[in-house]
């Protein structure tokens, strides 16, 4: 009979609880979502952040973190996500992930590398003219 009583009130609070839970997690998505459309990208960063906390396996939430970061030029920090959403993601929505991924790869080694940094004047000779 306690048992039953003990049950009865737990597993209720339990289903509550887990709601509440993904609830707030879709919240942060949703947020995020929010400010991404409306160009708020670095203002919607620590929404997407908080969504892939809420929900691992939220192929979407990695997905728009890091299209935030590359949104912001943070070429670097959207790699690691978009790896994440490739992965979590279906075999049909990947060719858009691995683009974005190439993408940023491309662009983290071009402002890493800074070709204009290297490249220096031509050497004139001495004792011309």
């Amino acid at each position: 009979m306690a048992k039953n009583y003990i049950a009865t009130i737990f597993f209720p609070f339990m289903v509550a609880f887990s709601i509440s839970c993904s609830l707030v997690g879709q919240g942060n998505f949703d947020q995020g979502m929010a400010l991404f459309n409306q160009g708020r990208f670095a203002e919607a960063i620590p929404y997407f952040e908080a969504a892939t906390r809420d929900d691992p396996n939220s192929a979407q939430a990695y997905l728009y973190l890091g299209r935030a970061y590359i949104s912001q030029s943070n070429w670097r920090a959207a790699i690691q996500p978009l790896r994440t959403a490739f992965r979590l993601s279906p075999e049909n929505a990947q060719q858009e992930i691995v683009n974005l991924i190439i993408d940023a790869g491309f662009a983290a080694f071009l402002n890493d590398f800074r070709f204009g940094d290297l490249l220096e004047p031509p050497s004139r000779p001495q004792g011309t003219l």
